[in-house]
């Protein structure tokens, strides 16, 4: 096995006799790719050669005019007849180029939900519990041009919380009473609450292991409305005595 950037012809040579795979991140997902052998880049699945027939072009002779007689003496007659000339159709030789396999997987990560508690109207200057939907660790294994890679991701999360804090952790959260990530705001209103999801990992391929190239980041923003407590007025003891 050999791990490698397939924009480098030089070491392109490498995957002659063993599968070379590549996992890199593009647009936004992840990209493995592999290839075995040094013809021209092809598909698992390739097409049969056309059949080519040959068939022989005989060409026609025409007899040659029969000799007039001048009646003195009957000459003899000899009617001379050619073989047809039979002309052959010499076809290209076909030679079957030595063909390479080629395979390119992509794979797309999750996005993450958002939720926070309470739900309805958290209060100013009391907790939020916030949290996701995703796994420490995302593993998936693939199999391509005969090679298996494993692949695992860790993400990295940016809470936003949408009145200039931002917290950075690698724990998806939890709600109350045990979750890791709280914020409190000091002012009601309406806030946006956006939350980076960056990953980063390796691959692992006959027990080499290798980093990704690249990283990967999506984005999830959820509305949230924080409201001040409700004032009430209490009589001092003495008014209610009466």
């Amino acid at each position: 096995m050999c791990v490698l950037n397939f924009a480098t012809p030089a070491r392109a040579a490498d995957c002659i006799e063993k599968a070379c795979i590549d996992v890199y991140t593009q647009d936004g997902k992840i990209v493995i790719e592999g290839r075995k052998g040094t013809g021209p880049i092809q598909k698992k699945a390739v097409a049969p050669a056309p059949t080519i027939s040959r068939k022989a072009v005989v060409k026609k002779v025409a007899p040659p005019p029969k000799p007039k007689a001048t009646g003195i003496a009957k000459p003899k007659i000899v009617i001379a007849r050619k073989k047809p000339i039979v002309k052959r159709r010499v076809l290209p030789k076909v030679t079957a180029s030595a063909q390479s396999l080629s395979d390119k997987l992509v794979e797309i990560l999750p996005t993450a939900g958002i939720a926070y508690s309470p739900a309805f109207e958290p209060l100013i200057k009391v907790p939020v519990f916030f949290w996701c939907d995703i796994p420490p660790v995302v593993t998936k294994k693939i199999e391509i041009v005969g090679e298996f890679v494993e692949v695992s991701l860790k993400p990295t999360f940016i809470w936003h919380y949408g009145d200039g804090v931002i917290f950075v952790t690698q724990k998806a959260g939890g709600p109350y009473p045990d979750g890791e990530i709280q914020h409190t705001y000091s002012n009601q209103g309406h806030y946006l609450i956006e939350l980076i999801t960056s990953w980063d990992g390796e691959f692992t391929v006959q027990g080499v292991t290798s980093r990704i190239a690249g990283k990967i980041e999506s984005v999830s923003i959820l509305p949230i409305t924080v409201v001040a407590a409700p004032t009430r007025f209490t009589p001092p003891m003495q008014f209610l005595r009466k």
